[in-house]
C-alpha cells in the first residue's frame, strides 16, 4: 500500500466507502437507545434528581428506583451514541472529503440544534416562565434559562465531528484499508477493549477531580461535563474501529466477558461514587463509567447484532424518525407529563404511563414534522 499515491488511495477508499453496506442491526440499536433515552427523561421527571424541564416531587419511595435507572443510564448509554457516531465518520469523510462532511455536519447538526434551541425549548420551558412568581418579560426568562438542554449531544457531537475533519485535511492521505473478512479474534479484541477501559478509567478519574459529578455548564448546556471523557473516547474509539470494522466481527464471547466485568465492577464500585472523599469518588466514578460505557455498549450491540440483524418496515419506520425523535421529545415529555399531573399515583406508575403515552407519541409527531418540506433533508 506504500507505493500508492495519494490519488489513487483516495479513490480506492472512495470505492471501500461506497461499497460499505448499511448495518440494519446498528439503526435498530439507534431506535433502542432513542427509547431509553425517553425512559430516561420520564424517569427524572418523577425522581429525586431535579435536572429536567418539568419535575414533580415524588410522595413515595418507588422514585429511588427510578433515581437508580437514572444513574445507571447515564454510565453508559450517551458514550454508546458517540461510538456509533464515531463509527461512521471516516467512511463519509472518505466519500465526501474533509471539506464536504464538515459543511454537512454543520447542517445536520447544527441546524436541529438550533431549531432545539429556538423552538423545542421554548415549548419544553414555557410552563416555568408562567410558575414563577415574579413574572419577567418571556423574553428574559428565555435568556436566563437557554441552552442547550438534550440537544448538547449535537454540540458535543457536532465538535468532535468538526476536529476530525480538520485532522483528515490536515493529515491529506487517508488511511490504509484494512482486510476484515475475518472475525476479530477473541484475545484481540478483549485486549482492545480492556485498553479503551483503562485509559478511559484513567482520564475520567482525574477529569472528576477538577469537575465532579453534578456539575453543570450554563449556557452550553452541558448537565453531565464530567462525563466528557467518556463521550471523546468513545466517539475516538468508533472512529479507530471503523476502519477494521470491529462492530461487525467483535466475538460473541467478548460479549459475554464484558457483562460479566460491568456486574462485577458496578458491585464493587457503586459505593465507592458516593464516597465523601473526593479522590475515592473520582477514582471510583472514573473506573465504573469506563467499565460499563464500553462494556455495556459491546453487550447491546452483540444483542442485537445477533437477535435482530434484519430489518422490516416498523423498523425502517422507527429508524427513520429517531433522530428527530431525539430533538423534539423534551417538549412532547412535557405536555403529556402536566396533562397528568393532577393524576395521583406513586412515581415509577406515573412513570410508566408517561413513558407509553410518550413513545408514540414521540415517533408519530417526528414522523409528521419530517413533512414539513425541507426537514427531512436535515433530520
Amino acid at each position: 500500500m506504500r507505493g500508492e499515491s495519494q490519488p489513487n488511495l483516495r479513490r480506492l477508499h472512495r470505492a471501500e466507502a461506497a461499497a460499505r453496506p448499511r448495518l440494519p442491526w446498528i439503526d435498530t440499536v439507534r431506535v433502542a437507545v432513542t427509547v431509553l433515552v425517553i425512559a430516561h427523561h420520564c424517569a427524572v421527571t418523577y425522581g429525586n434528581i431535579p435536572v429536567w424541564f418539568y419535575n414533580e416531587p415524588p410522595q413515595d419511595p418507588s422514585a429511588y428506583a427510578l433515581d437508580a435507572l437514572v444513574v445507571l443510564n447515564q454510565t453508559w448509554f450517551m458514550g454508546l451514541f458517540f461510538l456509533l457516531s464515531g463509527y461512521f465518520v471516516p467512511v463519509s469523510v472518505d466519500r465526501h472529503g474533509p471539506r464536504a462532511f464538515a459543511r454537512d455536519r454543520l447542517i445536520r447538526l447544527g441546524l436541529p440544534l438550533l431549531g432545539f434551541v429556538l423552538l423545542v425549548r421554548p415549548l419544553a420551558n414555557f410552563h416555568s416562565w408562567l410558575l414563577t412568581s415574579d413574572r419577567p418579560s418571556y423574553a428574559m426568562h428565555y435568556l436566563r434559562t437557554i441552552d442547550a438542554g438534550p440537544a448538547w449531544f449535537l454540540e458535543v457531537l457536532l465538535v468532535l465531528s468538526l476536529i476530525y475533519a480538520i485532522y483528515r485535511a490536515a493529515r491529506g492521505t487517508p488511511w490504509p484499508v484494512r482486510d476484515v473478512a475475518s472475525e476479530l479474534r477473541p484475545r484481540v479484541a478483549v485486549g482492545q477493549l480492556l485498553t479503551l477501559m483503562a485509559v478511559m478509567a484513567a482520564t475520567g478519574a482525574v477529569w472528576r477531580l477538577i469537575v465532579p459529578d453534578g456539575t453543570h455548564w450554563p449556557v452550553v448546556g452541558l448537565p453531565t461535563p464530567s462525563f466528557l471523557p467518556q463521550y471523546a473516547l468513545m466517539f475516538a474509539a468508533g472512529v479507530l474501529a471503523s476502519r477494521h470494522r470491529w462492530l461487525e466481527r467483535v466475538p460473541t464471547s467478548v460479549a459475554a466477558m464484558s457483562a460479566a466485568l460491568s456486574a462485577f465492577t458496578l458491585a464493587a464500585l457503586a459505593p465507592g461514587m458516593m464516597s465523601p472523599d473526593p479522590g475515592v469518588s473520582a477514582v471510583a466514578a472514573g473506573a465504573l463509567t469506563a467499565t460499563l460505557g464500553a462494556g455495556l455498549s459491546v453487550v447491546v450491540l452483540v444483542i442485537v447484532r445477533r437477535l435482530a440483524p434484519g430489518t422490516g418496515p416498523v423498523r425502517r419506520f422507527l429508524s427513520a424518525n429517531a433522530f428527530t425523535v431525539y430533538v423534539i421529545h423534551p417538549a412532547i415529555l412535557v405536555g403529556l407529563a402536566l396533562m397528568l399531573r393532577d393524576v395521583t399515583a406513586p412515581a415509577i406508575a406515573k412513570f410508566g404511563v408517561l413513558f407509553l403515552l410518550a413513545v408514540p407519541a414521540c415517533w408519530l409527531l417526528a414522523a409528521a414534522v419530517r413533512t414539513i418540506p425541507g426537514v427531512k433533508r436535515i433530520m
